[in-house]
């Protein structure tokens, strides 16, 4: 026990720790061994035999379908030579109608024999240029279009076997090949595949539950059977299947996940046709060898539940029901009660713990009394200062404005501007509150912003949004909007050469609400800004502050770190000022405890 890399609580006796150690010992190391030799000898048995079935059908399946194919090839290129062809490209000329519908029906019924030589063969066409006819198997049609014949083209020059073109594989051939000497061709035989019978041909292949097969293109052109996914881009298939093509291994055997399903492959490539056969089987489909397997797992799984519930009886017994009076005599201490004492005559850690435990909550009782109440009335002393610091700007325009609407005789505008400073001062007179709702704070606003309106005339606008009902009774501290308005009528409306703009609006998030202020002046630099927003993070305690600082600060102190004031630049072009405020209950309802649970205990007024 001296080795321990960490330092042992006192105990006398056995202790907790080696009681749990030869516990866990005792419940996972007969679990662990035989779940070892389980898995081990299921795995490789059943791997071994998935592996060699899937490889060896891979590898007969692909030499049967090249066999074919190279058939199908041989034909074409003998077909395209046969006399009967030759002598009716080179002496239609002459030939006379009878003995041209004589030779097509002839190159037509060769055609036909052709297709039913091959159950891959689904169509054949022979076009002749010069005749302006195409001979198909069954039919004689007339000019071959010239995406199909473009389609040769290409097939030609890439020098592939096969071609996708639209929904069909086709293979084809050209009379003459291309020399030294660029020469017009003046025949092209298209073969048209059966891809109906080369994917019937391809689900023989799977012999396990679940399994499919299917042939690839290397450059993903092409696919022949059934995808692991309906419409899986090819490109994302031999990504999957991480396949050798012409440059990497000619077979092997791998696997792949597509979601939550996990596959087992076989694949073997073909140099002929530029693809491989892969032969997969999703790995829940090949279960059946290893029942046996099963029924020592539930033997397993039957003995380890009568392991863990006597372990858990146990651990319970030893460990969950002293750690419950504990967290318990943790949840009273949190409430308030410092007169919980814990005893217990066990001689292990938790004896230790509850001694140490009753000696914290008498050290914390002492100290409520000293720090708590000390803290508390400083906080409430700040909160104070800071609300005297207040001191509204325009006040000095105010009776200048009144005097001169006096003189005009403007009797009406002069008894909103008596009833908007009858709202204002009576606001701010009231010093004996410290907080104030929402609603109020917001009516002061838009006194103040009206006292503004009558001053600025027609060169302002000012667009105030209500307040959701849910914020209407939030205690907040006094006059936190007042300063934010004032700096933006002092900073960037008041030399504003045209129309300026002041909007207010609430942003409801889940765990906030936000009042947005924003102005359109036009004197707010970067600099400024950043300024701004430096003086925001660095406020502290022992600085005085005025105006927004002041403002941030308060809300700190009221709501705690996550709220409070940040800047950017507004929409308009002026200033942006977002004012946080919290959402107290689980349902994100405002105002329910005024704040409070937002903040330590110790700075809650």
């Amino acid at each position: 026990m001296r080795g321990l890399p960490f330092r042992r609580v006192p105990t006398s006796g056995f202790n907790l720790f080696q009681k749990l150690i030869v516990a866990f010992l005792l419940a996972i190391l007969p679990i662990l061994l035989l779940s070892m030799l389980i898995n081990r000898s299921g795995e490789s048995s059943v791997a071994k035999e998935i592996e060699s079935s899937l490889q060896s059908n891979a590898r007969f399946y692909l030499s049967s379908f090249e066999l074919e194919m190279e058939r199908v090839i041989r034909m074409k290129q003998q077909y395209i030579l046969d006399n009967e062809v030759q002598d009716l490209m080179m002496f239609h000329m002459i030939y006379s109608d009878v003995d041209v519908v004589y030779a097509v029906q002839d190159i037509e019924r060769r055609l036909q024999q052709f297709k039913d030589s091959s159950l891959f063969v689904q169509e054949l066409k022979l076009y002749m240029p010069d005749l302006g006819a195409t001979v198909h198997n069954h039919i004689v049609d007339k000019e071959m279009p010239e995406d199909e014949v473009a389609a040769l083209e290409e097939l030609y020059d890439s020098g592939k076997p096969l071609l996708p073109f639209g929904d069909r594989l086709i293979l084809g051939e050209r009379y003459p090949k291309r020399g030294p000497n660029e020469t017009a061709a003046k025949l092209w035989l298209e073969v048209v595949l059966s891809k109906a019978n080369m994917e019937r041909s391809l689900r023989e292949i799977a012999t396990y539950n679940g399994g499919e097969s299917l042939i690839v293109d290397h450059a993903g052109a092409w696919s022949l059977g059934a995808l692991p996914q309906s419409g899986m881009p090819l490109d994302e298939l031999l990504g999957l299947l991480k396949l050798g093509g012409g440059a990497g291994p000619q077979r092997g055997i791998g696997s792949f996940s597509i979601g939550d399903k996990r596959y087992t492959y076989a694949y073997e490539s073909s140099g002929l046709l530029g693809a491989s056969l892969v032969v997969y089987v999703p790995e829940d489909g090949f279960l059946g060898p290893i029942q046996w397997y099963k029924r020592l797992y539930l033997l397993l799984a039957v003995t380890s539940l009568l392991v863990i519930v006597f372990f858990s009886t146990w651990i319970y017994k030893l460990v969950h029901q002293p750690m419950y009076r504990l967290t318990g005599a943790f949840r009273r201490l949190e409430k308030g009660d410092f007169g919980s004492v814990l005893s217990s005559d066990r001689k292990d850690e938790f004896n230790y713990l509850y001694r140490q435990f009753n000696k914290m909550s008498g050290r914390l009782q002492q100290l409520i009394q000293d720090v708590f109440e000390q803290e508390l009335r400083l906080n409430r002393a700040e909160l104070k200062q800071l609300q005297a610091q207040i001191n509204p700007h325009f006040l000095y325009n105010i009776f200048f404005l009144l005097n001169r609407i006096i003189q005009l005789d403007d009797i009406d505008n002069a008894k909103k501007l008596t009833q908007h400073l009858g709202r204002f001062f009576r606001f701010v007179t009231r010093n004996k509150e410290d907080e104030v709702r929402l609603s109020e704070e917001m009516a002061h606003v838009e006194a103040y912003a009206g006292i503004q309106k009558m001053r600025f005339g027609s060169k302002l606008a000012v667009e105030i949004e209500p307040l959701p009902s849910s914020a209407e009774r939030l205690l907040v501290p006094r006059l936190i909007l007042q300063p934010i308005v004032e700096n933006a009528f002092e900073y960037g409306l008041e030399d504003h050469l045209g129309v300026g703009e002041l909007r207010i609006r609430t942003i409801r998030d889940e765990d906030a609400f936000r009042i947005v202020i924003e102005d359109n002046g036009g004197n707010l630099t970067d600099d400024k800004l950043a300024s701004i927003a430096a003086l925001l993070k660095d406020a502290k305690r022992d600085i005085e502050t005025t105006g927004i600082v002041n403002v941030h600060r308060r809300l700190q102190l009221k709501f705690g770190p996550a709220s409070g004031l940040s800047v950017q630049r507004s929409e308009l072009g002026g200033l942006q000022v977002a004012l946080t405020l919290p959402a107290d209950d689980e349902n994100g309802n405002l105002g329910k405890n005024g704040g409070t649970d937002h903040v330590p205990p110790i700075d809650r007024g």
